[in-house]
Parts: structure tokens; sequence; C-alpha cells
């Protein structure tokens, strides 16, 4: 089958996949208000639209927001590849556009190319290549990254797995350079997966060739993607420990527990926490179990070179489960760690997500040993109705989350008028206490209000946030308990709690109390 066609027919399955995960409404970028509902989403569509009002420069770097001392792009999971691949137009694009629903259509056709890329040399026709690519690209936990824009970018994982499994790829280091610096320019998490894809045809090259040139390469290919990183502030800021690690792991029974019972037609779902439903779902789906059981049944191990990749997974799979298994939805054990490797582990807090390399390998082998067997369309094809069944109760959930964008309406907490002039009036918008989580939903709606006016912010919602930025803000909290508000600012009270000197000048808007500047 001819390239040109073969797009087309991926271009339209990735628009028929995207239509059950997510309304189409939020393809257009001037669609904001459902992006605004109190989730991660909305602060990755602030950080990029921030970053952009700011002038895009310098990179990566984000100075309306935590102001003055400002953020950058990573920290907001605002996708720093987006911020370099639309910075030169920060001058012409108008503020307060959206590109989370572009960006995940995007994510979807990339997953469907570097799928149909893995498994169509392995296919007998182009009807099973196809099977085998949906099966392989329509994961759960791909439409399971709904809040979390950036971590939808599992193509990445794919494209890895490309490189990897042909020689002639995988020896050459550009390739590598590539899928990594990209990896770092999206999310930290998916970095890591693909360097252990990486690292395991380092291993191979290492033992089976016995070459010293591979570790040449790699020291220049780290040295990179440290720049990278650098440029984003990773080594930077004096960020602290959550001392969170292993509250969100993988249970031991994920690829068959939808750890939701609201997501699969067919499983049952044990209990389970939001942490380990949601960071560590791996969920397989039953369609993906049947192929994986009959391509057990049936001892045929496709690609032995995959065999490599065991011990890189291993430790993202011990990492990934943590200090306490869980089987069932209960705790097998509990694993007492010292706080240092706590500490150490903190980056990677949401540990259940370190997997997927793991599970995306398990269903790609699986795959690719079905194709071998005579029946091989009829049994994807079974697999991809099953599929198609068993996940539709949580494709049917998810889009819900996004009903709001079927509504032109932007504000639902904040809708009234006076918001944007006393935000024009203001010389910055403050919060304070500064928590994140007294009221996000309400935090976004006026962040993005500020973003499109151009008005700096003194605090946001980030993964991390700096030493800097904690002692300013501590401090500000302080004065304010003193009624010392700095001149210009308008002040978003959270909790409500006015100090007495400041009682005259504080008002009530939609329930929110503000001291206007």
């Amino acid at each position: 089958m001819k390239r040109l066609p073969v797009l087309f027919l991926l271009l339209a399955t990735a628009v028929l996949l995207y239509a059950a995960w997510m309304p189409l409404a939020t393809l257009d970028p001037r669609n904001v208000g459902w992006l605004l509902d109190g989730h991660d989403h909305g602060q990755s569509a602030i950080g990029l639209a921030a970053y952009l009002a700011g002038g895009g420069w310098p990179p990566f770097h984000i100075a309306l927001l935590s102001a003055p001392e400002g953020t950058s792009l990573l920290l907001t999971d605002s996708i720093p590849l987006l911020g370099l691949l639309l910075g030169p137009f920060a001058g012409v694009l108008p503020p307060g556009l959206q590109f989370v629903g572009p960006w995940m259509f995007a994510c979807l056709v990339l997953q469907l190319l570097f799928a149909w890329a893995l498994v169509r040399p392995h296919a007998p026709d182009v009807p099973t290549a196809w099977f085998g690519t949906v099966l392989l690209a329509a994961m759960p936990m791909l439409f399971n990254r709904y809040p979390h824009a950036s971590l939808c970018a599992q193509w990445l994982i794919l494209w890895a797995l490309w490189i990897y499994v042909a020689p002639r790829r995988a020896d050459r280091p550009w390739w590598w350079l590539a899928v990594l610096g990209v990896a770092a320019l999206v999310h930290s998490y998916l970095l890591l997966m693909v360097a252990s894809i990486w690292g395991a045809s380092l291993l191979r090259r290492l033992i089976e060739r016995r070459q010293v040139r591979p570790l040449i390469e790699a020291v220049g290919i780290i040295g990179v993607v440290t720049l990278l990183l650098a440029a984003q502030g990773v080594f930077g800021g004096g960020f602290g420990s959550t001392h969170t690690y292993g509250a969100f792991p993988m249970a031991l029974d994920a690829w068959w527990n939808p750890a939701n019972p609201t997501y699969s037609a067919l499983l049952p779902s044990s209990p389970q926490d939001h942490g380990r439903g949601f960071e560590g779902l791996n969920y397989l789906g039953a369609g993906l179990l049947l192929t994986v059981l009959v391509a057990a049944a049936t001892r045929r191990v496709a690609l032995r070179q995959l065999l490599w990749l065991l011990p890189g997974f291993a430790v993202l799979a011990l990492v990934a489960i943590g200090p306490q298994p869980l089987f069932l939805g209960q705790a097998i054990t509990t694993v007492d760690l010292p706080l240092w490797v706590t500490d150490a582990l903190d980056p990677v807090r949401a540990s259940g997500r370190l997997a997927w390399p793991l599970t995306y390998t398990l269903v790609y082998a699986a795959v690719v040993s079905v194709m071998a067997l005579r029946r091989a369309t009829l049994l994807l094809a079974a697999a991809v109705a099953l599929q198609a069944i068993d996940l539709a109760p949580m494709l049917t959930a998810i889009r819900a989350t996004a009903a709001r964008a079927n509504s032109s309406t932007v504000f639902t907490r904040t809708p009234d008028p006076r918001w944007d002039s006393l935000i024009a009036r203001a010389r910055q918008v403050d919060f304070t206490p500064a928590d994140a989580f007294i009221n996000l939903e309400v935090m976004e709606e006026i962040t993005w209000r500020a973003v499109r006016a151009r008005r700096p912010v003194g605090f946001t919602y980030t993964s991390r946030t700096s030493r800097a930025t904690k002692l300013r803000t501590a401090a500000d909290r302080q004065a304010f308990e003193r009624g010392v508000v700095k001149p210009g600012h308008l002040v978003i009270v959270q909790d409500g709690a006015v100090p007495a000197t400041l009682a005259l000048r504080a008002m009530r808007i939609d329930g929110v109390t503000v001291i206007a500047p």
C-alpha cells in the first residue's frame, strides 16, 4: 500500500479515536473554558499562554507567572517543545489561545504513525497491520492522561522502540539524540522512559560488539540533553522534596485491574485510591489481554532482541511498584525506606507511570506474535472489537470531563465583568495564602484573565516551587496579616480571612474576597 493512502487511513483513524476520547470542539484554539476546571491541564494551558503573552523569550522561561522570579514551561507541564515551536510567533498570536486540544490530537496521530511503523513489517497485509496498529496505539493509559497533555506524548516510547528494533537505526547516535532531545522538551518522565530503551541499545552494542564508540557517543548525547534540561531550569531553583514518593505507584495486578469501577465494561476493578487508579494505571483492556494470552498460549516469542530491554525495565518496574506493593487493592507488605532514598526518588513521585515502556513492549511483542499465526487478521479484529466494548465506559467518562468544550462559556466561577477592569488597573495579581488547592478552578480563571491582560501573577500552580518563590510568598503573607499590601497589587484572599486594617478595602466578587489595587 502506498504511503499517501496509508497516511489518510491513519488520519481518519486518529479522528475517530479522538472523537471517542474528546469532543472535537477541544481542537479550536479559541475554546478555553473546558480547560479551566481546576485540573492540571488548565495550568498547562495557562503556562504556555503566559509564555507567549510575555514574548516567548528567554527560551522556556515564563516571566508572567510566579513573578517576579518567574517559572518555566516544564514546571507548569506546558510542553517546552510547543514553546520552542510557537515562541517565534508570540508577537503575532493573540493572547488567550489554548493548544492543549491540538497537541493531544497531534499525539494521537504520531502514536498511530509509530505504531504502524512498528507492526507493518510483521503484518501479512494491510488490514492485519491496521488492527495491530490500533491495538498498540489506542492504549488505555494514553486516554487516561487527559489532564496531563504533556504525558499524552507516549508516541515517544514507540519512537524509541522503532529505533531500537532496527540495528541500522539503533547504531546511529543521531536517532537517539533526536528522540531523547524531544523527550527532554516534553516531560522528564518520558525522558526517563526513552532513556531506558536507549540504555538497552547501548548495553547490547557494548556486549555483542565490544566497542568503545557507543560510550563516546553516549557522553555527547548526555551532554546535549543535560544542556536542554539546564535551559529549562531543572538544576536551579533549590526545589525541595515533597516526601510523597510511594503515594502513586503501579499495582502488581495493574495490567488486568482497571483500578476504576467505571472504566471497564467486562473486568472487575479492585478498590484503589486516586493515585493508584490514575497515575499507576497500566490497564491493558480485555482485547489486549486476549492478545497477550493468545501469544503466550501459542508459545511464539517474537523479537528476541527485546530481551535486552529487561534490565532497564526491571529498574523502572521496581521504582514504579514502590515500597508498598499492591495486589487486589491491598498492600502486601511495606518497606520502610530511609528518608534520603524517598527524597532522592521524589522527582519520580508519580512512579506508576514509569512502567509504561514495559507495558508498551509487552503489547508490541504480543501483537507481532499473533501476526505470525494463520488466522491473525481474525484474531486481531476480535481483539479490537473486544477492546472497544471493554473501554467504552472509560471513554464515555473521559469525554464527559470535557463537556464544557461544547459551550462558549469561558468563566463559570468568575463571570462578573468587574474582574477585567480590576486586573487592568493592577500592576500584579497575588493569591494569598499561596496554596493552589484551596480553589484551583477560581485560581485558574483569574490567572487566565491576568495572562490575557499581560499582567504578572505572584503565585501559580507548578509541579515544583523554587525556594526564592516560597520565601517571597511567605513574606508577602506575613505582611498581609499585618495589613500591608504592595501598592498597585490586586490581592485574591483565598481563605477569605482579611485583617482588620484592610477590612474597608475588601470586597466580594463571585464569592471571592479581594483587595482592590
